[in-house]
This record gives C-alpha cells, structure tokens and sequence, in this order.
C-alpha cells in the first residue's frame, strides 16, 4: 500500500477547484491511504467531500514539517506552487516528491513538471501532474455532498435570523482581494429590486464579514438579514444549498455554491472567468463581467432569469 499526502491550496475556491485531483487519486488508487495537509477552510472542504482518509491541520511552517514527516509518506503531491511547499515536501521525508517546477523549486522534487500553460480553467492545472503520476484525471466538475450536522446547523441559523424559506444568498466578500468586489451599496439595492419581485434575500458572509454584512444590511431599503459569521465553511454551503440561487463575487462562496448545486450569479472584475469561473455541478453558474459597470436591475435580470422569473 502506498501512502500519499497532498499539500492542499491556501483558499477555498482553490480547494474547491482541486477536489476533482482528490477523486482521480482515490480512484486510481481505491485500497492506498490518502491524506491531505491543509489550512482550516480548505480542510473543511476536504472532510466533508470525503476522498482523503485524513485531513491534516496545516498552520506554522515547523509544525507542518513535523506532521508530514510524522505521517511516514511515500509521495507527496503539491498543488500549491510555492517554494514554502517543496521545502515542506522535502523536510516531510517522503522519497517521492511530484510538482511544477515553478519558484525555483525544482531541484526540491524528485518529479519537477514543466508548468501548465494556463490558457484552460484551473481545473485542469492539475492534469499533466496526474498523468506524469500515472493517474487518469477526473473529468467531472467538482461536487461537495453536505454532511447532515451541517445542513442541520445551517437550518438552525437561518430559522434564528428569521429567514424565509425560498430567498435568494448575496455574498458581498471576497477573501483575497477587494477589488473584486462588487460594490456593497448595489448588493443592498439588488436586495430591494428582488424584493420588489417577492424574492426575499439574506446576507452571507464569512467570519472576517461582519462589518461587511452591517454595512450592505444597512444600506438596504427592506430588511435584510445576515448568516454566516459564525458558521464553518461546509456549514456556510450548507445555506447557500438551500437557497434558491447565489449572488456573489468571484470568491470562495461561489465555488461552493456551484458544487452544492445552486444557481449562481458571479461577477468578474479583474480576473479571468476563463480561468477561474465556478463550475456547476448541477444548476447552471451566470457569469456577469465588467462587475464595476453591472447595475442592481442587471444582476436582479440575471438572478430572475436563473430562478425562472419573468424578465425585469
């Protein structure tokens, strides 16, 4: 039996992306173990999608080096591509370390790959590492199963903040860049266009949101509740599966709520959709460009369109 740990990304879209390189080596390999390293986002993306065995806790650099080397694995697959991973490769003592040869890295791996082109979504980033592995790639887009604890927790929270049952997730953050925002005054106004339509909204953000969630909260001209503070991320997708569509920016949400099934409205600003847009798993992703120019009726048009409305 070989053992095997991947070295997970640092976000979650990114995870969320990366769980099709999770499926392939499960498949490929059914009766090996399969662990991964990863931050507690990530991780928690990991868990409840259920190919790896274990999913180890990542945080300071030494400590990280002590549970790969602790692990005894045989490979080490990196789908960060930073220095920082090969070194944590290297240190973690497995004989077989796979990787782009990106950071001038190279000579930390045993398997160096020329890098991806990246002229394909991220998805399939990931392919020439696995074929290099003798590992076919899962074709398929990612998908997360939701775990009943977190569907349960998800309920609770929406039942505390009083929100109806069909209402449509505004996802106003953005984790790893501002300026792919769209701006919070339009969120809050799309909440009064849509309720205009009799389609009720809630604000869900992630633990560093709040101040996010009070502002388009206030802004808005009905009332407009906010979730997810205080949730995990599986528990935050947890709503967003509920909901009867997602509007968010190009972020961590709209990853998840397109691998839970929900429809979903995205904006792009400055980054490439090509690239790094949603992939729906079952209810189709509305991608909406030149995010600074998008009015609060365009993107109600958009969201009425993916839920069956009438047109605005």
């Amino acid at each position: 039996m070989t053992s095997r740990l991947v070295f997970a990304p640092n976000w979650i879209g990114d995870a969320v992306m990366s769980l099709p390189v999770l499926r392939a080596l499960r498949r490929s390999h059914p009766g090996d173990r399969l662990a991964v390293l990863a931050r507690p986002g990530p991780g928690a993306v990991y868990r409840a999608e259920g190919s790896a065995d274990e999913v180890l806790g990542r945080g300071r650099f030494l400590a990280d080096a002590r549970a790969a080397r602790a692990g005894a694995f045989d490979e080490v697959w990196l789908l960060p591509n930073s220095f920082r991973a090969a070194l944590l490769a290297l240190l973690s003592g497995a004989p077989r370390r796979l990787g782009y040869a990106t950071d001038r890295r190279g000579p930390l791996l045993t398997d160096a790959l020329p890098p991806p082109p990246q002229t394909a979504h991220q998805l399939r980033d990931y392919d020439a590492l696995l074929r290099h592995g003798g590992v076919p790639p899962d074709l398929d887009p990612p998908a997360l199963p939701i775990p009943p604890a977190a569907s349960e927790r998800a309920r609770a929270a929406l039942a505390a903040a009083s929100v109806p049952e069909s209402f449509v997730a505004l996802c106003p953050g953005s984790a790893t860049a501002p300026e792919k925002r769209w701006p919070a005054a339009r969120y809050a106004e799309l909440a009064g266009v849509l309720a205009t339509r009799g389609v009720p909204c809630v604000v869900a953000v992630g633990p560093s949101e709040r101040e996010l969630a009070r502002t388009v909260s206030a802004a808005s001209p009905v009332p407009l509740p906010a979730i997810g503070a205080d949730l995990d991320p599986i528990e935050l997708a947890a709503v967003l599966a509920r909901a009867r569509a997602v509007v968010s920016n190009d972020s961590g949400p709209a990853h998840l709520a397109a691998a839970v099934g929900t429809p979903t409205v995205v904006f792009f600003g400055p980054t490439n959709p090509g690239r790094t847009a949603p992939v729906p798993s079952k209810e189709p992703v509305r991608v909406v460009e030149r995010m600074r120019e998008v009015t609060a009726d365009e993107a109600a048009e958009a969201v009425m369109d993916l839920i069956g409305g009438s047109e605005l």
